[in-house]
């Protein structure tokens, strides 16, 4: 087991499945901590900065909803949402590990942002390449990709 796991999510399957691995990976028992990172990156338009999709605030809407879950449950539990102009998530993601201490991260493999053909997404290469600690990157099960 692992005493502090991160997980990166993004609202696609792939991440939405990392979490369940990640929780997985967890225990109340032993005292185990869960940091969940949203990251959101900002866009520049005509009118200044935004923060991109109405998504986002969904998504951190839903995450802040399990991580109330796992509080209840017992487990340490908490939501991290860093934002981010031009770096890119991965580094933001690697920056919140080092923050937390994080013993490992997880991602899953294709997120929302690449394309259904993609074997590995952008994120999770960056990710492997600028953090400084383990790396889980996690793949969809066979049966949602069609495999079984």
């Amino acid at each position: 087991m692992y005493e502090r796991v991160l997980v990166a999510v993004d609202g696609s399957e792939c991440g939405d499945h990392a979490f369940g691995v990640a929780r997985s990976l967890v225990s109340r028992d032993l005292g185990s901590e869960l940091t969940v990172v949203h990251v959101a990156q900002l866009v520049t338009g005509r009118a200044g900065t935004t923060r991109r999709a109405a998504q986002d605030e969904e998504l951190v809407e839903r995450l802040q909803q399990s991580v109330a879950k796992l509080l209840a449950e017992g487990v340490k539990t908490q939501l991290m949402t860093p934002t981010t102009y031009q770096d890119g998530p991965a580094f933001a993601i690697a920056e919140v590990a080092d923050q937390v201490d994080a013993d490992v991260i997880l991602i899953g493999s294709r997120g929302e942002s690449s394309g259904a053909q993609a074997v590995l997404g952008e994120v999770p290469v960056q990710l492997l390449q600028s953090a400084y600690r383990p790396v889980m990157v996690i793949p969809m099960p066979r049966q949602l990709v069609g495999l079984d």
